[in-house]
Parts: structure tokens; sequence; C-alpha cells
């Protein structure tokens, strides 16, 4: 018969559902090729050199593209903090200017603490989210968070500024037998992460956030992140569970910054 005869005689054809003759493999296979296919990252350069520069100017190491990178894949925090601090590397969070460009959405420009705290409109740049606000509780998270790095250790804290915050990934101390390098990139990985769920709530979700919540949300997820580290070692060999419990003793700065108690588990001292 000629092609278009059969056409007219596909059972997928005659009912008029051309989906019908799609089989379950075919449509695994498609997915899979989309899911898995490599997408080229955009970044940006000049954001890219000043994380660079700043990192360098508090460590007095200057790290590669492939480091700031790589860095965040190695990260002791849980995933959605990854593709956070990620995102925040590549310039693609979702802030200030990026409303102004979608129709209707036009007031997310905004910063939605001053604008219902003090029914003012500033526009919400990374500078003014993560730094300078003064109605969203972040000085003080920054401030708490400072106390409990000079609990763990005698090193200064840098000076914190928004190419250091992107750049944490790479932050690394010469001769740091104390896992410093670690802890620090933990405290200010947590620290965006809680004023960025502060943000989410009162923007998003349209609720309510006092100036000591983003705080409050800090030590949350710092008492969270400590806790599953230490019982996700309970089915660990003997041997292999005593090595991973000192290297988080040693993180946690022991007896300085936490105590760990074989009942009670492991608490962070927040006073």
């Amino acid at each position: 018969m000629d092609s278009e005869e059969w056409l007219d005689r596909h059972p997928a054809i005659q009912d008029r559902a051309r989906l019908q003759a799609l089989e379950a493999k075919h449509t695994y296979s498609a997915i899979v090729r989309w899911h898995t296919k490599k997408i080229k990252r955009i970044l940006h350069q000049d954001t890219l050199n000043e994380a660079k520069d700043k990192i360098q100017g508090a460590t007095g190491l200057r790290p590669t593209n492939e480091k700031l990178l790589k860095g965040i894949k190695a990260l002791e925090i849980p995933p959605r903090i990854k593709d956070h601090m990620r995102t925040m590397l590549t310039g693609k969070i979702k802030c200030g200017a990026f409303w102004t460009k979608i129709p209707g959405h036009n007031e997310k420009a905004f910063c939605p603490f001053c604008k219902k705290r003090r029914n003012i409109e500033i526009v919400e740049t990374e500078q003014h989210l993560w730094l300078e606000c003064e109605n969203s509780g972040q000085a003080q998270a920054w401030t708490t968070t400072r106390e409990l790095w000079h609990k763990s250790t005698t090193r200064d804290w840098p000076d914190t500024n928004l190419g250091l915050i992107r750049g944490t990934a790479a932050l690394t101390f010469d001769h740091d037998m104390n896992k410093d390098s670690e802890r620090l990139r933990i405290l200010i990985s947590m620290t965006v992460w809680a004023i960025w769920k502060s943000k989410i709530k009162i923007s998003i979700q349209n609720q309510d956030v006092t100036p000591n919540e983003t705080t409050q949300i800090l030590k949350g997820l710092l008492t969270d992140l400590l806790t599953k580290s230490w019982n996700m070692m309970c089915f660990m060999e003997e041997d292999r569970k005593l090595k991973k419990q000192k290297k988080l003793r040693k993180l946690w700065a022991e007896k300085k910054l936490s105590r760990f108690d074989l009942l009670a588990g492991p608490q962070i001292n927040f006073t």
C-alpha cells in the first residue's frame, strides 16, 4: 500500500491520538537524554574575579574558577544550600533588578522588610539583602556567627563583604590544623541561608518575620546540621565511626563551641 493509505489505517491516527503509539521505553529514553545533556555554565567573570580578590585579601591565597566552583560541591552542608551558594557565585540570585524585567512582579524588586516595617521602597540588591538591611535581622545573625567563630578559634573573623560571601567555598587558611577553614565555610553558608529563608518567608509566604527570627533560624540550621552529622555515624563500623567522630569533634571545636554527650547527643553553645 502507498504511504498515504498506511497513515490512514495506522491505529494512532484513526482515533486522533498519536501518543497512543508511544511506548514507555521511548518516553524514558527521551527523558534520560534530556536530563543528562550537558549545559555549559554561564559564568559572570566579573563576579568571580571580585570573589577571588576578597578571598585573597582574607587568606592570602587566590583561588581559580575551578576551585570556586568545585569547592561548593565539597561543602559539608545540605544540597539545597549548596545550590544556593552556587547560584550566588554565578550571579543568578532572584532579587532587585531581576523582577523589574517581569511584568506584574515589579513590586518584588523592593526589599520586603523595609517596605513592611518602615513603608519605604529600597531596591533589594544582594549587598542590601545580605549585609545592609536594618529590618531583616541580618546584622544580628552575623553577630551570632562571629561570636560562634571567636569561641572556636583564635583567628580573626574576616571582613564580611559580598565577594567573600560568594567565594565562601574557596576559603582556605595556611597551616590549618583545627579545621578553621571548613568551620568558617559552614558558618558563612548557613548564615546566608538563614537570611534567605527569612526573605522567602516575608516576600513569598507573606508572613511576618521578627528581627530576632533570622538568628533563631540560623541556630536551628546549625543544630540540625550537627545532629544529623553525628547520627549518620551510628551504623558505621567501630573504627571508621571513631575516626569520623574525632574529625567532627575537631570541626565543631569540642569544649569551646560544642559539647558531645553520649546520652544527650551533640550540642552547640550559643550562650
